[in-house]
């Protein structure tokens, strides 16, 4: 029962009565859509969980011999790789020797890599047409506290330490994180993470989040991620199963109509547009799934002397 993205804005079009105008058909694409991002802030669809547990490949990459520095083939598309990620190259005239791991990266002013540098140079010739397929999961390197997540995330759904420490980690907002954590520089075992925007928002695309952990990792190690992906909103078919297919073509369906009606009726549309703005603001506050409820310590609840039954603090004393 899948349902092509044409055929989608066609069914959405028919509800305004026009399912071959193509001024209702862009007008359909665009209840198609705000469908897509009303959803995604609706609440995380356990349709869209996915993990980190797969390779990545990036298509239309320049490997040019012999250098071992690459440029992304289009902005952005180099954005999760991290430090000490195992990279290949596919069939082609260029080559890449078994091992290769991405040794460093920069970025342009808007955050995003500008070039990635290979522990290894290309052999062969040139391949102006080359796909590079970067190893599972995010490599965690001793002493780097700043870590690039999947492009395709959402939310964050767990994660956990898997070669070294083998341990779940915890989600804490930033808040908290820095009412609790005096000295952010120490080193250890993490025992969370936050996710950060260290850019400015006005110069990128508002999503290329990072990870941090609550201590500088000291060892490396390597961090499974269960995760919310975003909605595909530019795909051949509509990224919705079937289950749920119809009544997310009719809520767009809504969507048009409503478009259609604040022609006649200004005010009703305003008051939605209002409502929808507030549950906007409601799901930025909302805990990610990861940050559950938990005994807190005796420290995070504000000193670290004071007893369990009572009220004051308590200092140990030698009895005589």
């Amino acid at each position: 029962m899948s349902k092509t993205t044409v055929d989608a804005k066609v069914y959405i079009a028919r509800i305004l009565g026009g399912a071959q105008s193509p001024t209702l058909i862009d007008q359909a694409n665009e209840a198609l859509l705000r469908g897509y991002t009303d959803w995604q802030i609706m609440r995380n669809w356990d349709f869209l969980l996915k993990d980190t547990s797969l390779t990545t490949a990036v298509t239309g990459v320049t490997a040019t011999v012999p250098t071992n520095v690459v440029t992304p083939p289009s902005s952005g598309s180099f954005d999760f790789v991290n430090v000490g990620q195992s990279v290949s190259i596919g069939s082609g005239t260029a080559a890449l020797a078994a091992g290769t791991t991405v040794t460093a990266y920069t970025r342009n002013s808007d955050g995003t890599i500008a070039t990635i540098t290979l522990s290894n140079s290309f052999t062969g010739t040139t391949n102006a047409n080359a796909t590079l397929t970067f190893g599972a999961n995010i490599h965690v390197t001793a002493g780097t506290n700043d870590y690039n997540l999947p492009r395709d995330m959402f939310e964050i759904y767990t994660s956990r330490f898997i070669t070294n420490s083998k341990r779940p980690l915890r989600y804490v907002r930033q808040r908290q994180w820095d009412r609790t954590q005096w000295d952010q520089t120490v080193q250890g075992t993490p025992e969370s993470y936050t996710k950060y925007n260290p850019y400015s928002d006005a110069t990128q695309n508002h999503g290329t989040m990072h990870l941090k952990f609550d201590r500088i990792p000291q060892q490396d190690d390597d961090l499974f991620v269960r995760y919310y992906r975003a909605f595909i909103v530019d795909g051949t078919y509509v990224d919705v199963p079937d289950q749920y297919l119809y009544q997310f073509l009719d809520y767009c369906r809504g969507l048009a109509l409503e478009a259609k009606r604040a022609q006649e009726n200004p005010t009703m549309y305003l008051e939605g547009v209002k409502l929808k703005a507030k549950e906007t603001g409601e799901s930025e506050e909302e805990v990610e799934d990861n940050d559950d409820d938990y005994m807190k310590s005796q420290y995070e609840q504000g000193s670290q002397y004071r007893p369990i039954v009572g009220n004051g603090d308590f200092w140990p004393t030698m009895g005589s």
